[in-house]
C-alpha cells in the first residue's frame, strides 16, 4: 500500500485525467456559450500545438535522457506516454475545429470557401493529418500496418508545418509561434545528428566485420 500513490501517479489513467482537465471549459462553452470566441479559438489552438510539439520532442529527448542512468525511468515513461500526448493534441485540435464550425453556423459553403484560402487551408491540412495519425495510433493498426506504421506517423511533421503556418497566417505575431517552433527545430536537429552518427557508427562496424 505504501507505493500506491506512486502507482497512481504513473498510471495512464491519471495522465488521461490531467490531459482532459482543460477540456472542461470547452465542454462548458458548448453547453452554455458565453466566452469570447477569439479567446477560445486561440487557447484551444495553442494548447493543441503545445501538445503536438511535446509529442514530437519526446523521441529526441529520450535519446538524450537514456544516456543518463538516473533518468532511464523518465525516458521509458515518456516513450510509453507519447501516444497519449499525441491523441490529446488531436482532441484539442478537434475542439478548435468544432468551435470554428459552430461559429460559422455549420455553413458548409462558407467553410469550403475559407478552406481554399491559405490561412484556413493550412489549418485543415493539419487537422486531416492529425486525424490520420490519431486513427492509426492504436495497437490494432500498429500490428496491421507493420513497418508502414512509422511511415504513416511521419505525417505529424506535415501537421506541425500546417499548424504553424495556420497560426502565423492568422495571428501575425511571429514571436508567439517562434516560442514553440524553435524548440521543435532544435529537438529535430538533435535527433537527426544522433541518427547520423549512429548510422555512421553502424556502417563502420559493418565494414570492419566484412573486412575482418
Amino acid at each position: 500500500m505504501a507505493d500506491y500513490p506512486l502507482r497512481v501517479l504513473k498510471s495512464k489513467y491519471f495522465l488521461w485525467f490531467l490531459l482532459a482537465i482543460p477540456a472542461w471549459e470547452y465542454i462548458y462553452e458548448f453547453v452554455w456559450p458565453d466566452r469570447y470566441y477569439p479567446e477560445m479559438m486561440e487557447n484551444s489552438g495553442i494548447l493543441s500545438i503545445q501538445l503536438l510539439v511535446l509529442t514530437l520532442c519526446i523521441t529526441p529527448l529520450t535519446l538524450l535522457l537514456k544516456r543518463i542512468t538516473k533518468f532511464n525511468k523518465l525516458s521509458l515513461w515518456l516513450l510509453k506516454s507519447r501516444r497519449y500526448f499525441g491523441l490529446a493534441a488531436f482532441a484539442y485540435a478537434a475542439i478548435h475545429t468544432l468551435l470554428y464550425l459552430r461559429y460559422l453556423s455549420w455553413d458548409w459553403h462558407l467553410i469550403w470557401l475559407e478552406a481554399l484560402q491559405w490561412n484556413f487551408g493550412t489549418g485543415w491540412i493539419a487537422m486531416i493529418g492529425m486525424l490520420i495519425g490519431a486513427a492509426t495510433s492504436n495497437s490494432y493498426m500498429v500490428s496491421k500496418l507493420g513497418k508502414n506504421w512509422k511511415r504513416i506517423q511521419r505525417v505529424s511533421y506535415i501537421v506541425a508545418v500546417g499548424a504553424f503556418a495556420h497560426w502565423l497566417l492568422l495571428d501575425f505575431f511571429i514571436d508567439n509561434a517562434m516560442q514553440w517552433i524553435v524548440p521543435l527545430v532544435i529537438a529535430k536537429m538533435f535527433h537527426l545528428l544522433l541518427r547520423y552518427f549512429r548510422d555512421g557508427q553502424l556502417k563502420v562496424i559493418s565494414e570492419k566485420s566484412l573486412t575482418g
